[in-house]
């Protein structure tokens, strides 16, 4: 962490805190409020531990390492995916301007297996390489057709977001963002086509109407609908007496088949 941002974990961790966070304890509360009473409990518990193993992990030959700094490792290493993103894009500062500074971060998350890259803007949701280069780019191609941009590609870019806010609910957010950006998908293609269907339609009756004016065959139906199921499961119907969770890779699944779904259904435009 130092060695990508300049900048000691404590600092890192203090540019994070700073107009967000009154100290530790301030932001394990946040924790707990957010990502459950568990998660925060566990994060304590390794940064008290990192902490107090400073005064035995060290040679008699050597000076003791900070406990200070060694607890501030730990929260950067345990803390919610989504709150290390922000830790550091906080971290870098201005140095995020830089070009190499944004690549080298990038290139961590891509050697760690993290489907994310910082850019200007802060980090960006691309899935692995493979998803990135054969279903995100060529739906975000079909989603600058004007005629798309207002509806699909506004939903689309809006789940993407939540996927970087990556909290259970924005979690939940994302797949129901993507799963409006088909129907808006459909919607456009039926418009454009002067195809008629009720302005309440679901998902399945815009598929329908596509099919029976034999723009795409049947058995596309659930390529073309995958992300509805997750979203009428997960996100958008009550659950009951226990609430709804959505895992991130669950969600980043929905995203990336939302993406396949409009990549499709872009070539029945007219």
């Amino acid at each position: 962490m130092g060695e990508t941002t300049g900048r000691a974990p404590s600092q890192v961790c203090g540019a994070f805190f700073e107009d967000r966070f009154g100290g530790l304890d301030d932001y394990l509360g946040g924790v707990d409020t957010v990502f459950g009473h568990s998660a925060a409990f566990v994060l304590r518990r390794d940064v008290e531990e990192a902490a107090a193993n400073t005064e035995f992990s060290h040679s008699l030959s050597l000076p003791r390492p900070d406990p200070n700094e060694a607890a501030a490792a730990e929260l950067l290493a345990g803390m919610p995916e989504p709150d290390f993103r922000s830790a550091m894009v906080a971290g870098l500062g201005p140095a995020i301007r830089n070009p190499e500074a944004r690549e080298r971060v990038s290139n961590i998350c891509r050697a760690r297996g993290i489907p994310w890259a910082l850019t200007m803007q802060g980090f960006e949701w691309t899935g692995d390489e493979e998803i990135e280069r054969e279903t995100l780019r060529p739906a975000l191609s079909a989603l600058d057709d004007p005629r798309l941009a207002r509806g699909a590609r506004v939903e689309f870019e809006g789940a993407r977001q939540e996927l970087n806010v990556g909290t259970p609910t924005a979690l939940k957010q994302a797949i129901s963002e993507a799963a409006s950006a088909v129907e808006s998908a459909m919607r456009v293609v039926l418009d454009q086509r002067s195809i008629s269907y009720p302005p309440g339609a679901s998902a399945s009756s815009l598929f329908g109407h596509l099919v029976d004016e034999g723009l795409v065959p049947r058995h596309m139906e659930r390529l073309v609908l995958a992300a509805a199921t997750p979203r009428n499961k997960s996100a958008s119907h009550g659950a009951g007496e226990v609430a709804h969770s959505v895992a991130k890779e669950e969600a980043q699944a929905v995203v990336a088949s939302a993406a396949v779904a409009i990549s499709y259904l872009a070539t029945k435009l007219p």
